[in-house]
């Protein structure tokens, strides 16, 4: 995905603009356990696509890639402006599955919990601002919205446990509560990106 996405930014280019590229390390989610590295190529004055590739290192380890567009909306054009970001991302991730069982219709519950390797893939959404502190260092500041689809199972049959029963996976429906996945885990509902790097062209 992110390859077709620079084929596309090199295809579209216009004649005379120059075709600046971005690599920068993003450090905004090492306190949740994510550290990345972004590669971004200007497609037109307003325009770019590019990619972010994602570790993660503490509750959840693994890793991802998200693949992007952006408009440039500023008074300035890219890269060096306001922006808005789309984005797609899949990865592989190891970490915690909080499963829960309710007992009665008191909503009386137990939890299960267990490490399991899985898969996960979503979109996001988000905002932000670039700036270019010399001619070829940047720092870029977003932040937005995603979500992402575990793929595992989300309901389980447990027998040789205390409270035998289906037991569902943590998650956003109303009468299933949000595990840390979608809090300080890699599907996060909201995420902070903080990335400094170079220019060329």
């Amino acid at each position: 995905m992110a390859f077709c996405l620079l084929v596309i930014a090199t295809g579209f280019s216009i004649p005379g603009f120059a075709q600046q590229q971005l690599f920068m390390l993003d450090l905004g989610g090492t306190p949740l356990g994510r550290a990345g590295l972004k590669y971004e190529h200007m497609i037109l004055r307003r325009f770019s696509a590019g990619a972010y590739a994602d570790g993660y290192f503490l509750q959840y380890t693994g890793a991802s890639l998200s693949p992007f567009v952006r408009f440039y909306a500023g008074e300035f054009t890219a890269p060096e402006s306001f922006f808005v970001h789309l984005q797609l991302t899949a990865g592989t991730f190891n970490g915690p599955l909080s499963f829960r069982h309710y007992r009665n219709a008191e909503a009386d519950f137990v939890t299960y919990k267990k490490d399991e390797a899985f898969s996960a893939a979503g979109y996001g959404i988000g905002v932000g601002r670039q700036w270019m502190l010399t001619h070829k260092v940047a720092v870029e500041l977003s932040g937005g919205f995603q979500y992402m689809v575990r793929m595992t199972d989300h309901e389980i049959m447990l027998e040789n446990v205390e409270y035998p029963g289906l037991y569902r996976l943590n998650g956003l429906e109303t009468d299933v509560p949000v595990d840390n996945w979608y809090i300080t885990g890699p599907g996060g509902l909201i995420y902070i990106r903080i990335a400094i790097g170079l220019g060329w062209w």
